[in-house]
């Protein structure tokens, strides 16, 4: 996803002379905004590599994202609670873990509870924080928080925007787990907080922890908590 200038040298240096990472990295510029499509803004952004090349590139900048996971366990066998609706870009049916944007002024976590009790009307007495992934870094500027609800229960009717149509499901756990739900596992997104679910699971470390954890057993790639 870029268009590279013609600016400057446009191949790169011999490997040999490279040390580091340094020679994988881009400084910014100049940046001019393309598009405001309100959910997200495409912006053109001119960057120059240590090699002295000059390329464009197109970045989507928007807000982070939520999802929470909800397991329940008073029907037949373990469930999530999910949520079930059309989808404008494949022009699909997709059962989701609830969840949307974080508005400005939010916390991920208050924007998940919110968004938990909006779509489904189950209010949750702890979310607890167990991944933050970018979508897509190749042009995407934003993060995923993923939580698991604890101490579930159902408090209100759906809350839903003027454009928004939804149905609640309660959906199998080994069916998702399983990936036995196309409607499920077509979502890229949904695969990657079932990821963080299952590593949570094995371990019960919550996000926080899980970095903390990494630091210390790889203190030259420690990532930010």
């Amino acid at each position: 996803m870029s268009r590279a200038g013609t600016d400057g040298p446009m191949h790169p240096t011999d490997p040999s002379d490279r040390s580091g990472e340094e020679h994988l990295r881009w400084t910014e510029g100049a940046r001019t905004t393309v598009a405001d499509a309100a959910i997200f803004t495409v912006v053109e952004s001119e960057r120059a590599s240590i090699d002295g090349r000059i390329g464009r590139f197109v970045v989507v900048e928007s807000p982070d994202w939520c999802n929470v996971i909800a397991p329940v366990t008073d029907g037949a066998e373990p469930g999530f609670v999910m949520a079930r609706q059309f989808r404008h870009g494949s022009q699909t049916l997709t059962v989701e873990f609830p969840g949307g944007i974080v508005d400005a002024g939010e916390t991920p976590e208050q924007a998940a509870a919110r968004e938990l009790e909006e779509e489904t009307g189950y209010a949750a007495g702890r979310l607890v924080l167990i991944g933050v992934s970018n979508p897509n870094p190749a042009f995407m500027t934003n993060r995923v928080f993923t939580f698991v609800a604890e101490d579930l229960r159902r408090v209100t009717a759906q809350r839903l925007d003027p454009n928004e149509t939804l149905d609640v499901a309660i959906v199998a756990q080994r069916d998702v787990i399983e990936l036995r739900r196309p409607d499920f596992h077509s979502h890229a997104i949904m695969l990657c907080a079932l990821a963080w679910y299952q590593a949570y699971l094995r371990d019960g470390l919550d996000w926080r922890s899980r970095i903390l954890a990494q630091a210390q057993e790889n203190p030259n790639e420690a990532t930010s908590v």
